[in-house]
């Protein structure tokens, strides 16, 4: 497996190079490698760097030998770590990330957490971090509210209530959790209240 190179960003990959050179009439044609100046990938005209140069080439690019496994690998890293950053950002639902939360990094000690970040915790749980802090073996994410909070799956109905600590957690009219073995329905807008003390309905089901 071979890649085209351009400015360090890989341009595409090919398993059999088809080299170019330029020839008395003018045109492209065909050729050994060792009397190249260009190859010839997608239909477009490429002049590879140190060669003589090659007028009509789209830009000048470098080959390289790669191994095809190590660029798959690679290419995933490099998908999970954008997915990791448009989760953090707000542009991934909560839904699609629990479904992937394998790509987040688990939460560990010490480590200097930035405020946004998501990390995954006991049985593929995710949590977004609340604050920056440096993490400490008892400040774990389902034990320290003003610090974390449980990214929720909008696929599960009745997700269970985690103590608010401000107007950006605080439960909505209408939302669902479970607490205390009981499903409960907030009743107000900026809900910080457990249920069962305040601004909840319980909900009971029907016989």
């Amino acid at each position: 497996m071979y890649k085209i190179t351009r400015d360090g960003e890989t341009v595409a990959m090919t398993e059999a190079p088809s080299y170019v050179r330029r020839a008395e009439n003018g045109c492209f044609t065909l050729c050994q490698e060792a009397e190249a100046a260009g190859i010839v990938h997608n239909g477009q005209v490429f002049h590879l760097l140190g060669r003589p140069d090659m007028e009509g080439a789209v830009t000048t690019v470098m080959l390289e030998e790669t191994d095809a496994g190590s660029e798959i690998t690679r290419a995933a890293e490099t998908g999970g770590i954008m997915f990791v950053t448009l989760a953090e950002a707000g542009s991934i639902d909560a839904t699609t990330a629990a479904e992937h939360a394998d790509l987040f990094a688990p939460w560990a000690v010490p480590v200097a957490y930035k405020a946004g970040n998501i990390r995954r915790y006991t049985d593929g749980q995710l949590y977004q971090c609340l604050q920056d802090h440096t993490s400490q073996a008892d400040w774990t994410p389902d034990a320290s509210p003003s610090l974390w909070k449980r990214v929720a799956d909008p696929a599960e109905e009745w997700p269970e209530w985690s103590q608010p600590v401000g107007a950006h957690d605080a439960y909505n009219a209408g939302d669902k959790v479970s607490h205390g073995g009981k499903h409960w329905i907030s009743d107000q807008d900026g809900n910080v209240w457990e249920p069962g003390v305040y601004g909840w309905t319980e909900v009971v089901a029907e016989v």
